[in-house]
């Protein structure tokens, strides 16, 4: 189970709301979603990596996942109404899997892990799950503990306790000889997990380095699914009320009581209360990007120090990250020690080490555009880039990915004229029908139900001119939509 959730906001302005880290590529060929889907993968086989995620990332999932090489089915992201944090998300996740596995009268070890993660070391990591697994048996729930290698006041720790005692059989002693009991082995794997401990001073990071007692949580966990289930219903009963009642596969029927949920973290609601906890630690690569300095950390440097992505020039500099996706050169001239992040229509320009600093800078945003999309705006469909916008009109250049359909829809506030810049289009006006070609144009007046359609086999351009007393993207009314966003 790869929880794809979050805002972006750790890694603004590269990260947005609806273009969250893990579709980033960082120190990488391929982006922290397509790697995590590449280890679930290997680690348990294609048809069984379940991905949960926001109901409107959906498609732009399937579609990020097939640009890596990876045909991902799309009932296997697991879509939540609204985003609310990891206990109900996981908990969405653990009732769709045992749905599916009550058809076979199974109860399969469910792996879960963060989409956004940069793991390097890849063979060592799969090896710890599955240490992790032995642990938790059909007894604990195992957090994977991240051996900490500085001391680090951005994460919270787990303390460890003493070594499990042998209760029971292990997952592979019971999965032995078609499941027949065989015989007790001792639980030598993991080891208890002795308290949960939020975000520490320096002072108290700096004790728990020293200490070896101390691993740094990176919201990873192995169980059971009837282990989940159980520690689910028992420390956190108004959640798992909810799902127990659904059938795990109506996505429909979800969002009456899901939006209803908490928005609290699967540590607070579970974890921390449940006496099934255990621990295995990984000592190996592993980085949560939590922030510029982190992705200073992973990103290869030259002989100065500086870690550039893009089109970087530098003068007597040292120790910088330039983190640019945009077309513009960057020149840096005597200065060190800064993390710049830039995009085509933000930049940002910190010290080092005030990563965690820029979510005061994203605080002051609320309400903009540039902490929701980038300046082009992916859809199910394909995608749009606003050119140039003012208060009565906005020009945009619309990418209709072949076989893709805009919704049947209408708008109150303003008309819109399009031209076609390359390809074929259909355009259906107050149920009609037009064909238009490269260079064809047509007028949706206000209020007209309209739809764009691409039927041919290469992605066609379109330019949009919107013009009225409102321009805003909520100016929408959709009759219909093959990606049910109705």
């Amino acid at each position: 189970m790869i929880l794809a959730g979050g805002k972006g906001t750790r890694l603004w302005p590269v990260s947005r709301e609806n273009y969250p880290k893990f579709f980033l590529r960082i120190a990488s060929e391929t982006s922290l979603l397509q790697s995590a889907v590449s280890r679930g993968v290997k680690l348990a086989g294609a048809k069984n990596v379940f991905i949960v995620s926001n109901a409107e990332y959906r498609f732009l999932l399937r579609d990020h996942l097939k640009e890596g090489g990876i045909d991902f089915p799309l009932e296997n992201i697991l879509a939540e109404p609204v985003g609310k944090n990891t206990a109900a998300a996981i908990a969405l996740g653990l009732r769709a899997i045992t749905a599916r596995a009550e058809a076979k009268n199974a109860d399969p070890s469910i792996f879960v892990f963060p989409a956004d993660h940069l793991i390097k070391d890849e063979a060592k990591f799969i090896a710890a799950l599955k240490k992790a697994e032995e642990a938790a048996g059909e007894e604990y729930i195992t957090a994977l503990g991240i051996k900490p290698y500085r001391a680090e006041t951005g994460y919270g720790y787990i303390k460890a306790g003493g070594k499990l005692s042998p209760k029971g059989l292990s997952a592979y002693a019971a999965k032995a000889d078609g499941g027949r009991v065989i015989g007790t082995v001792p639980n030598t794997a993991g080891r208890a997990v002795e308290k949960f401990v939020e975000k520490p001073s320096a002072a108290k990071a700096e004790k728990f380095l020293k200490s070896g007692r101390y691993f740094w949580n990176a919201g990873i966990f192995v169980a059971a699914a009837s282990v989940f289930s159980g520690e689910f219903e028992k420390n956190s009963p108004g959640i798992w009320r909810g799902f127990q009642e659904w059938d795990g596969k109506n996505f429909d029927k979800l969002g009456g009581f899901y939006k209803k949920l908490p928005s609290i973290s699967f540590d607070y609601a579970v974890m921390e209360k449940t006496k099934k906890a255990a621990v295995v630690v990984y000592d190996g690569s592993w980085n949560d990007l939590g922030g510029w300095d982190s992705v200073y950390e992973v990103t290869k440097k030259d002989k100065k120090g500086n870690a550039c992505r893009g089109d970087v020039i530098s003068l007597d500099s040292e120790n910088n990250l330039v983190y640019s996706i945009t077309g513009k050169t960057v020149s840096l001239i005597g200065v060190k020690d800064l993390r710049i992040a830039s995009t085509d229509d933000a930049l940002l320009i910190m010290a080092e080490g005030r990563s965690q600093d820029v979510k005061r800078a994203v605080e002051k945003l609320k309400g903009r555009e540039e902490l929701v999309n980038h300046i082009k705006v992916r859809r199910p469909w394909g995608s749009f880039k606003t050119l140039e916008r003012a208060d009565n009109y906005k020009v945009k250049v619309i990418e209709m990915l072949p076989g893709r359909s805009l919704s049947l829809q209408k708008h109150s506030k303003r008309s819109e004229e399009w031209l076609v810049l390359t390809g074929k289009v259909e355009v259906e006006l107050n149920g009609k029908i037009h064909k238009l070609n490269e260079n064809g144009r047509i007028k949706i007046p206000r209020g007209a139900p309209h739809r764009l359609t691409n039927n041919c086999r290469k992605t066609a351009k379109i330019l949009e001119i919107a013009h009225g007393s409102y321009i805003e993207e909520d100016d929408i009314v959709r009759l219909d939509d093959d990606f049910g966003r109705v």
